[in-house]
């Protein structure tokens, strides 16, 4: 069963109690378009609720994840006749989507095979469960660029710990899927796809056995527990992710685009 007429770069399909949502957008690769974000939005909207739904799943292809920010896009490009104004809106409805995919009342597992950079890291982050292949790698990238991870900070910390994000976004280290392992980011690493797919559907009948108010009601309560304030902390980061994209972002996606390191990071 097949419904993505309803979506452009999500393919979506049902696995058994799951539905499947597959980034596949290779002009960005995979990245956080405009695109993406209403696919998430109508996926949100519409599955919530749906009783069929016991879990979502989250993948992209064999090569890439989620590559994070489009950096082609014109609030990041600097396009927009109001640039700031923007991006500050491009961020706010990141930060919901990020929320939403956190608060999502059913199980969330997210299968990283590939790049999950900057923001498809903190996809991932979401997720109740992530699966890795062995081509998947990491790194919270912004600062390489400029910019900051803001938006998904909480959800990365919330995963991985805050000693961790620390040192990985503030080098914006790669690391690869055993690292991901033992950092405790990433709960189980499989030998390949075919592996992988095995080992999905084995959670998802683990997840058919438990009652679905159950799983929402604790899923509720473990996200009431202490941490920031979301709706606080996103109109803060907004600022912090428009002031970057608007300074030194600038000359980062810059130089990216032109296949070339940023004034700061010569000698």
């Amino acid at each position: 069963m097949t419904e993505s007429s309803h979506t452009s770069v999500l393919r979506l399909e049902r696995r058994g109690c799951a539905l499947v949502a597959t980034i596949e957008d290779p002009a960005t690769r995979n990245a956080m378009s405009d695109a993406l974000l209403a696919d998430l939005e109508w996926v949100f909207a519409n599955h919530a609720s749906d009783p069929a739904i016991r879990a979502l799943v989250l993948r992209g292809n064999e090569r890439v994840f989620c590559a994070g920010a489009d950096l082609g896009a014109k609030t990041l490009g600097g396009a927009a006749p109001d640039a700031r104004a923007a991006t500050i809106e491009l961020s706010i409805r990141g930060a919901r989507i990020y929320a939403g995919l956190n608060a999502f009342p059913k199980p969330v597992i997210a299968i990283v095979e590939g790049a999950a950079m900057g923001g498809g890291m903190g996809l991932a982050s979401c997720a109740d469960i992530v699966l890795a292949g062995p081509s998947a790698f990491f790194a919270l990238s912004e600062v390489r660029l400029g910019l900051v991870a803001a938006q998904i900070a909480p959800f990365v910390v919330a995963r991985l710990g805050l000693a961790a994000t620390r040192r990985l976004a503030l080098t914006g280290s790669r690391f690869d899927a055993a690292q991901a392992v033992r950092l405790g980011f990433v709960d189980e690493l499989l030998p390949d796809r075919s592996a992988l797919d095995a080992r999905l559907d084995e959670i998802l009948s683990e997840i058919q056995a438990c009652a679905p108010n159950a799983l929402a009601a604790t899923k509720a309560l473990l996200n009431g527990m202490s941490g920031p304030d979301l709706n606080s902390f996103s109109r803060i980061a907004a600022d912090v992710f428009a002031d970057a994209v608007t300074g030194e972002g600038a000359e980062g996606i810059a130089a990216f685009k032109e296949k070339r390191s940023p004034e700061w990071a010569k000698p």
